[in-house]
């Protein structure tokens, strides 16, 4: 799969998810969830005063949906991580503030987050 090269494609991925968790319908509603509860590296966007957070692995491949992603099986959070620093200017980095709204947009989701990312992982942000 192409990884992003642009803001706009980047925001298409963004508008596929929240889609997914907005429609509350599975299997893409269970999908989406799984996401952001199994996430390392997460784009987090402040909108109305709460952040959404969007993970790298699915928002960093160009037109992302549900059932490209699970048949991509040479998807790299390393290989996303390095288009979407390059398109946002900045590296994700673990940061306190946003780790504790990512909590609670877990549990506005209807789940505990897991105390670390993907593979014992400390979860990084960059922040839109």
């Amino acid at each position: 799969m192409r990884i992003v090269e642009n803001l706009k494609e980047l925001q298409e991925n963004i508008k596929t998810l929240d889609k997914y968790l907005n429609s509350k319908k599975d299997p893409e509603y269970s999908f989406g969830l799984g996401l952001i509860k199994k996430g390392t590296c997460f784009v987090a966007v402040k909108e109305n005063n709460k952040y959404k957070f969007y993970p790298s692995r699915f928002i960093g491949y160009a037109n992302n949906n549900m059932a490209t992603h699970l048949n991509n099986e040479l998807r790299d959070g390393r290989e996303t991580n390095s288009a979407i620093s390059i398109i946002l200017g900045d590296q994700p980095a673990p940061n306190l503030e946003l780790e504790k709204f990512y909590r609670e947009c877990c549990e506005s989701l209807g789940f505990v987050a897991n105390e670390r990312g993907t593979f014992g992982v400390e979860r990084k942000y960059w922040e839109v």
